[in-house]
């Protein structure tokens, strides 16, 4: 179920930043996204529609498995680690999308992330069902007009509805705003050494994909 073989995909880069703060396991990470999206298909029937999917995605990843943003200690670097949110299923509003993003990838459900100011967010969109799921708070499902009240709550700013705002990002941008994360994470904690090692991982990335 782990995808096509070619480019690197987004769930094995994201084991690559994790794997600048601490040793990763990628093979037991990928098998629980592998067995996590082999659950939820086990409740979809057959031909089953965008909202059977976002019900059974729901059930086993928020009800079930308790998947949920970190309250308590949100700017901790393991927030940004991939492998370190599925063992303690909590982390960062990106770090969960991923895992959302990736499991949708395994079951061939059209889910993306997009990048609000100040929060992340996925989309499913079929073209008969589009919501915006934030994975951060068990998987609540927005509108558009949720989605600037979020922002706007989290910012204190009103934003303009754009059709930019509500756009996709791409794999490029996810990895790119998780190593910011992380280095924005160390360099609050005084280790700048750490984030400068970081900047340099991700500008090779960006060089040689």
């Amino acid at each position: 179920m782990a995808g096509q073989p070619g480019a690197i995909q987004l769930d094995e880069a994201a084991l690559e930043i994790a794997a600048l703060v601490q040793p990763v396991d990628a093979v037991a990470a990928l098998r629980t996204l592998d067995e996590w999206a082999a659950r939820i298909a086990d409740l979809l029937p057959p031909a089953s529609g965008g909202a059977q999917f976002l019900g059974a995605a729901n059930r086993v990843l928020f009800s079930d498995l308790g998947l949920r943003g970190d309250l308590t200690d949100y700017y901790s670097p393991v927030n940004s680690c991939l492998d370190q949110v599925l063992l303690r299923r909590k982390g960062l509003p990106i770090t969960l999308s991923v895992i959302y993003i990736e499991i949708a990838r395994r079951l061939m459900r059209p889910v993306y992330g997009v990048g609000l100011p100040a929060h992340f967010v996925c989309l499913y969109n079929d073209g008969l069902v589009r919501v915006f799921i934030d994975v951060f708070d068990r998987g609540n499902l927005l509108t558009e007009a949720d989605c600037l009240d979020l922002v706007e709550a989290l910012t204190g700013r009103r934003l303009d509805p754009s059709p930019l705002l509500f756009s996709p990002v791409s794999d490029s941008q996810i990895l790119t705003r998780m190593v910011n994360n992380l280095c924005a994470s160390w360099r609050n904690a005084g280790e700048g050494e750490k984030a400068d090692h970081a900047g340099l991982w991700l500008k090779h990335a960006r060089s040689s994909r």
